[in-house]
């Protein structure tokens, strides 16, 4: 058979759904005559009929409700499928991908994103949790459209940079580990004599360089999450943003201290957080929205 039309469907549901053509017809902003002829139509293109006469109603046949779901589906698709090509005028991303360093607070992060998915619901999303030179590697290598860079505090001449804002930073010790009982401020001296946990760096940007890293004696860990873990285990010390550690602090399992090196240029200062984008491929619509309600979120 030839392709059924969406406006025959239309009328086919509309009949369905009314309980009559001329219901069906007010319902659609037709004229009866037409509805009946786009119903008859359909009927002498598929060979059986859809409907039958009873009283003053028009109910379906059994052919008639068997195709009454697929047709909304179709309707429904179609529907779908028209509301998402408008959505993508005026060059609206299909797919919007960006990375986001570590320190970021995920709470900041979930917020604005509750927000991009009531703007841009027909854009898909695709976020990139990394640290150091993994965050802007993913905007390198044309993976992410932009990303929110912190730990690696430089960019090269390629990229654009903007502030977002400023991440609180703190040295933190499990409830178990020795330094939990030494009085402060704790020296550089003593704190060299313990393991200091720090992140590695999955690429070589940050080759050469060191971020807040006192100890001669120091262990690297994955990510951010393994860290966390490691200091609850008393298995060394480190530096952590302080909202990732406010809840260990009320239940004990960790402790926040105070060195003498807090106060150094190179010392757990509040690390900034940037936006980070290739001058020749900056963000399309939903990601310059993205980047300005990050702007919003983090000053509030």
């Amino acid at each position: 058979m030839r392709d059924v039309s969406l406006e025959r469907l239309r009328a086919f549901v509309a009949v369905a759904e009314q309980g009559g053509l001329s219901a069906a017809g007010r319902f659609l902003g037709k004229a009866q005559s037409a509805v009946s002829e786009s119903i008859a139509a359909t009927e002498g293109q598929l060979g059986y009929l859809l409907f039958r006469k009873t009283g003053r109603r028009t109910e379906l046949t059994d052919h008639g409700v068997a195709l009454l779901p697929e047709a909304k589906a179709t309707l429904e698709a179609a529907d779908a499928f028209k509301a998402k090509a408008v959505s993508f005028q005026g060059n609206v991303e299909a797919e919007l991908s960006f990375a986001v360093d570590v320190m970021v607070p995920t709470s900041r992060l979930t917020a604005v994103i509750n927000r991009f998915q009531r703007e841009f619901p027909y854009t898909a999303l695709s976020v990139y949790s990394e640290s150091l030179g993994s965050t802007l590697q993913t905007v390198w290598d044309n993976q992410a459209s932009f990303a929110v860079i912190g730990t690696l505090p430089d960019a090269p001449a390629e990229f654009y940079t903007a502030p977002l804002c400023e991440v609180p930073m703190c040295l933190v010790v499990g409830s178990a580990h020795p330094l939990a009982q030494a009085s402060e401020p704790i020296s550089k001296e003593t704190l060299c004599q313990h393991n200091q946990l720090i992140i590695s760096d999955k690429t070589s940007r940050s080759s050469g360089r060191s971020f807040g890293v006192f100890s001669e004696k120091f262990w690297r860990v994955a990510d951010l999450g393994s860290k966390l873990e490691f200091l609850r285990a008393g298995l060394g010390w480190g530096l952590m943003p302080e909202h990732l550690v406010e809840d260990d602090f009320r239940t004990g399992r960790l402790l926040r201290k105070r060195s003498e090196v807090e106060n150094l240029p190179d010392g757990w200062m509040p690390i900034p957080l940037s936006i980070a984008y290739k001058r020749a491929r900056p963000p399309g619509p939903a990601g310059k929205w993205m980047i300005e309600n990050l702007r919003f979120e983090c000053k509030t």
